[in-house]
Formats: structure tokens, C-alpha cells, sequence
């Protein structure tokens, strides 16, 4: 009778653990055939679902062109800031009746000025070049300009280095103030290739808030701003959009 009773306790306890084994397995099944059919279903159908268009270089320019229009009273957009002491020089020498010396003259001034650069914004020609199937936006700005040169006249400068008993100084002062105008001009245009770098972020910036603000609400894959050149930087342009070769190091 003891075996018997035995025999009556194993087997509700064999049954028990074969249900669990097998509950264990059809969850893990089922678990196993979810994730796989959720991976179909995203990888095959959800691309379909949102469709993203890519942006042209016809569109591209048109949006611009009338985001451009949009904005009032702003023509060009600051790129960079320049600020700069320079110091110039003029010596004046007179004869007098052709032989005789009449008077040496020196005179020097300290001129600390302001620089701004720029491009033009309306009336100029901005060039859009979408490349690797809309992602990357190539863009060919104005060439750089700059405003007349502010002095700064509280810290202005203007002394006599050397004087002459038969001379007037004043007229070697206002000689070279007169030249001063022209001096700044040339080196606002000497410094523009300093300044072509901080150029090309400051246009970036621009641009990539210009789509943000003109697509960021739509379906339309933007474009990342790869590369800023300026309209006389050809040498660097031409062979990246028109040939097979590109210059190493060229823009931004």
C-alpha cells in the first residue's frame, strides 16, 4: 500500500512541471514571432507611411528669393567684425627755388577703426547646389564687402614727429588726414581673407535658420550647409560642383 500512495504523489507532480516547461516555451515563442513581425512591419511599411521630399535647386533658390523679399529694411547681412589700430605716416620736404632746402615735416597718426563685412542679400546672386540626394547643401555666396571704415575719434591720434622753424605743420596734418579714408579702404580689402572663415560660419548660421523657419514645419528632408564659397573663390568651386575633383580644404 505504501508504493501505491507513492506512486499517486509523483504523478500530479510530474504533470505540474510539464504544463509550466511548456507555458514557457509558448511565451517565448510568442515573443520571439511578435518582435520579428514588428521588425517586418517598420522596416517594410512604416517608410512608405511618411515620405519625405527632397528639396531642388530651382526650389531651394525660390524660397530664398522670397524670404529675401520678406524681410524689410535689411539688404546685406553682417558677416564679420574687424577691429583694428593702424598707424600711417607722410613725410614733406619742400626746395626752395629748386636748390635750397625749405623744411622737413613729419607727421603721424594713430587710427583705431571698426571694420564691418558684408554680403548682399537682395539684387546679388546667391547659388544652391543640392548634392548627395538633398542631404548636403552647397552654397556659392556674393563676394564680400565692406562698409566705409568708422574711426574712432576719442582715442584718434594725430602728432608732429618732426617740425621745421620755416615750415607749417598744419598743412603736412591735413595732407594726411585727407589720405587717411583711402589708407582704411585699402586695408579693409587686404583683410578680407582674414576674415573669410568667420564669413562662411556666419552665412552658415543664416542659412541653416533659414530652413529651419522656411521647412522645419513641412515634409521636406533639409539639407545640411556643407560647404560656404564666394562668388571669387572659383578656383576653389569649380572643380567640387562642375568637375570630378575637389581642392582640398576649400570652404566651410
Amino acid at each position: 500500500m505504501n508504493e501505491n500512495i507513492q506512486v499517486r504523489e509523483q504523478k500530479p507532480h510530474g504533470t505540474t512541471f510539464g504544463w509550466a516547461k511548456a507555458f514557457a516555451i509558448v511565451a517565448v515563442f510568442a515573443i520571439l514571432t511578435s518582435a520579428g513581425l514588428s521588425w517586418y512591419f517598420f522596416s517594410r511599411l512604416a517608410p512608405g507611411a511618411v515620405t519625405f521630399s527632397t528639396l531642388s535647386e530651382e526650389t531651394t533658390k525660390g524660397q530664398f528669393v522670397s524670404y529675401i523679399s520678406s524681410m524689410q529694411g535689411q539688404n546685406n547681412l553682417q558677416v564679420a567684425t574687424l577691429r583694428t589700430q593702424e598707424e600711417f605716416g607722410i613725410t614733406s620736404e619742400k626746395k626752395l627755388f629748386r636748390y635750397m632746402p625749405g623744411g622737413v615735416v613729419e607727421v603721424a597718426a594713430r587710427v583705431p577703426c571698426e571694420i564691418t563685412y558684408s554680403v548682399q542679400l537682395k539684387d546679388s546672386e546667391w547659388a544652391f547646389h543640392i548634392r548627395d540626394n538633398g542631404r548636403r547643401l552647397i552654397i556659392v555666396a556674393p563676394c564680400i564687402e565692406f562698409n566705409k571704415p568708422a574711426i574712432d575719434l576719442a582715442r584718434y591720434e594725430l602728432r608732429v614727429v618732426k617740425d621745421s622753424m620755416i615750415r607749417d605743420s598744419e598743412e603736412v596734418k591735413i595732407a594726411l588726414q585727407n589720405q587717411i579714408p583711402g589708407l582704411l579702404d585699402e586695408v579693409a580689402r587686404k583683410n578680407i581673407d582674414s576674415i573669410r572663415d568667420t564669413a562662411r560660419i556666419s552665412i552658415k548660421d543664416f542659412i541653416e535658420q533659414w530652413l529651419l523657419n522656411s521647412f522645419g514645419d513641412k515634409q521636406i528632408m533639409t539639407p545640411v550647409v556643407d560647404r560656404v564659397y564666394f562668388a571669387d573663390e572659383e578656383h576653389l568651386f569649380k572643380s567640387r560642383l562642375f568637375g570630378d575633383k575637389s581642392e582640398p580644404g576649400a570652404g566651410l
